[in-house]
């Protein structure tokens, strides 16, 4: 196990511990149909262990967001709608929920940005 997957586990055990209300990713996947007709989008939902608060000064100062965002800290880790342990990978077409308030992604920072992913850094908005 390198030092990044064993970092892994531990941002994963602080964050539960420490974890504030209930979030949630959730994930969108389009409809399976025809390019014309594709149907109706199908919504996934994971739990994350983590901690949301107003975003940082220099988030705002180097226009990665406004103000009025909040910044969520999340383990890599998430449970899915079956409780099954998985790794998260957010995409920016998804949202997340902060006790049952629903947020749009507008920036994924993972830490550290370069190799194994230890954390993410999600900046949202409502």
């Amino acid at each position: 196990m390198t030092f990044y997957n064993e970092m892994q586990d531990v941002a994963a055990d602080v964050l539960k511990e420490f974890k504030q209300g209930v979030i949630k990713y959730i994930d969108i996947e389009p409809g399976s149909g025809p390019v014309d007709d594709p149907g109706e989008p199908v919504e996934k939902s994971y739990t994350l262990d983590g901690a949301a608060r107003g975003v940082k000064y220099k988030y705002v100062q180097n226009g990665l967001a406004v103000a009025s965002d909040l910044q969520v800290t999340s383990s890599v880790k998430a449970l899915d709608e079956n409780d099954q342990q998985v790794s998260l990978n957010p995409k920016m077409n998804g949202f997340l929920e902060i006790d049952d308030v629903r947020y749009k992604i507008v920036q994924i920072l993972p830490k550290p940005a370069a190799g194994t992913t230890v954390a993410f850094t999600l900046i949202v908005r409502k």
